[in-house]
């Protein structure tokens, strides 16, 4: 029950699970969290935590790696310590965020598109927030073990920072990770539902032009620091639950990126597919039309040289938890191709990514 057991301290905390592998691991910190400039990535060691605002402010935070357990001795080991730790009072961000309804959003599509017809941008990403009353005896001992069962390819967590919130999300989307001798990027976008048969995945005109932006714009960004000697991966369609996206991989050797992984980071976010191109304006268009605050949705996460491990993930499906609800964050690219009914039903589908665990630990509840 280490969840539970480091709820009840209100300390920095995460939790992790890679794609693909089957044991979570825990960090804890045991004085308040800091943050630091992305300029300085570096010299970091521990749990990076960026919002979406890290490309303006280029601050993230990170929860220190004070005891990391994976295995059973760690975790035993870190039970002690929590022990002998005092309880105290969760600490939930006091932002309340604007739920946006159907007619609206659809209102917001409409323009955006429209702006996009106008040739303003060629591509943005609008989100909203789903708001959902939880159990009044939430386990996020048994939800966190679902939701790994559920989202076996995606990167899982679970973070906690005093004041700042509680946080748990899926993710596909790597945005910079480290792989032996190797750095690796993606760009990911297009989204659609696999309903239980993956091999009749078929994209569309307005799913492959989104891909072909988000790949242009990374292939970009690592020529902008001089790097000349990556690999450009065709493109693949991988899988998150029962979504699909396509994806294109770079790799990056690690000798070209010495000293300018936050360079790098920094010019990636936010990436096309959570924000738009060009960039700044998809961002003051996004900053125009969106009535909530993303706050930790889009931005990213991930352990960074802790244990030789080096990964960073986008912010996808990803839900922030308060005392007696849940902040649920969706969204989707939008072209001028785009159909506002398609889009929203994307968002709908996305939010399913925790709605669907959530409603099994309440089939669960006694």
């Amino acid at each position: 029950m280490l969840i539970s057991r480091l709820l009840s301290k209100a300390l920095p905390f995460a939790v992790y699970r890679f794609p693909k592998e089957q044991s979570p691991v825990y960090v804890l910190q045991t004085c308040p969290a800091r943050t630091f400039s992305l300029s300085r990535l570096e010299e970091q060691k521990g749990f990076v935590v960026a919002p979406f605002e890290t490309y303006k402010t280029q601050k993230a935070y990170l929860i220190e790696p004070d005891f990391v357990a994976r295995n059973t001795k760690e975790k035993e080991k870190l039970s002690t310590i929590l022990s002998s730790l005092p309880d105290k009072d969760l600490r939930y961000a006091k932002t309340e965020n604007m739920v946006v309804v159907k007619t609206t959003y659809l209102q917001q599509l409409q323009y955006l598109v429209q702006r996009m017809k106008d040739g303003e941008v060629q591509k943005a990403v609008l989100s909203r927030v789903l708001e959902k009353p939880l159990l009044q005896y939430f386990d996020f001992e048994v939800f966190f073990e679902m939701f790994q069962q559920s989202y076996p390819r995606a990167f899982v967590y679970l973070f906690y920072l005093p004041g700042k919130g509680l946080w748990a999300g899926a993710t596909p989307e790597t945005l910079l990770s480290r792989n032996g001798n190797f750095y690796e990027t993606m760009a990911l976008a297009g989204t659609q539902k696999c309903h239980g048969n993956r091999k009749t995945i078929h994209w569309d005109k307005k799913e492959k032009e989104e891909q072909a932006f988000v790949s242009r714009f990374v292939e970009e960004q690592i020529r902008h620091l001089h790097i000349k000697n990556f690999e450009r991966y065709p493109e693949e369609t991988i899988f998150a639950g029962d979504l699909a996206h396509i994806c294109t991989r770079f790799a990056i050797p690690v000798a070209a990126l010495e000293e300018k992984t936050g360079q790098l980071v920094s010019l990636l976010h936010p990436t096309p597919a959570v924000c738009g191109l060009p960039k700044e304006k998809a961002w003051q268009i996004i900053a125009e039309t969106e009535t909530h605050t993303r706050r930790f949705y889009t931005g990213f996460l991930g352990p960074w040289q802790m244990e030789n491990h080096s990964h960073l993930f986008v912010n996808l499906r990803c839900a922030e938890f308060m005392e007696k609800k849940m902040n649920l964050y969706v969204g989707g690219g939008l072209t001028a191709d785009s159909n506002p009914e398609n889009e929203w039903q994307e968002t709908e589908d996305k939010a399913d990514t925790i709605l669907s665990v959530v409603e099994k630990l309440r089939n669960f509840a006694p």
